[in-house]
C-alpha cells in the first residue's frame, strides 16, 4: 500500500510541475543574429571616402532574454587634392551592445513583446513569429532573425 501511494505522489507531482512550467522551453530561446543598422553609411564625396561594414551580433537567447554586441568598422580616406596626395586614416571600430528581452502576451492572436536596449537607448517592438522580430526607437531600428 505504501508503494501504490509513493507512486501516486510522484506521478500527482510530476503532473502539476508539468502544468507549472515544469519542464518549459521558451520557444524563442536558441540563437539568434541581431542587426543595429548604423546610420554611418559608405559614402563618397568630391574629397572624401568612408566605407563602413557591420557585423550582426550572434545572440543567445535564453529564458526569452540574452545580450550581444555588433560591431561597425569605418575607413575614411581624404581623396587626393591638387598635388596633395590622398590620405587613409586607420579603421575605427565602434561597438554597439545589445539586451533583449522577448515576453509572451496573454492574448489571443496576440504579438510577443520584444524589449531591447542598444548603448542605453530602450526600442519596444514585436515578433511576428518565433524567427523573426523587430523593435524600433525613434528613426533607430533593430531586427533579430534565425
Amino acid at each position: 500500500m505504501r508503494f501504490k501511494i509513493i507512486l501516486l505522489a510522484v506521478f500527482t507531482s510530476t503532473l502539476y510541475l508539468a502544468a507549472c512550467g515544469g519542464g518549459y522551453t521558451n520557444p524563442y530561446d536558441g540563437t539568434w543574429t541581431a542587426v543595429y543598422p548604423v546610420n554611418v553609411s559608405s559614402s563618397i564625396t568630391a574629397t572624401q571616402t568612408i566605407q563602413c561594414g557591420t557585423i550582426p551580433g550572434t545572440l543567445t537567447i535564453k529564458d526569452g532574454a540574452g545580450t550581444t554586441t555588433q560591431y561597425t568598422t569605418c575607413t575614411t580616406t581624404i581623396l587626393a587634392t591638387s598635388g596633395v596626395p590622398a590620405t587613409t586614416f586607420p579603421p575605427q571600430t565602434d561597438a554597439y551592445i545589445i539586451g533583449v528581452s522577448i515576453e509572451g502576451t496573454n492574448v489571443n492572436s496576440g504579438k510577443d513583446v520584444l524589449n531591447a536596449i542598444v548603448n542605453g537607448a530602450t526600442f519596444t517592438g514585436q515578433c511576428i513569429s518565433t524567427i523573426s522580430c523587430s523593435a524600433v526607437s525613434g528613426s533607430n531600428s533593430l531586427s533579430l532573425t534565425r
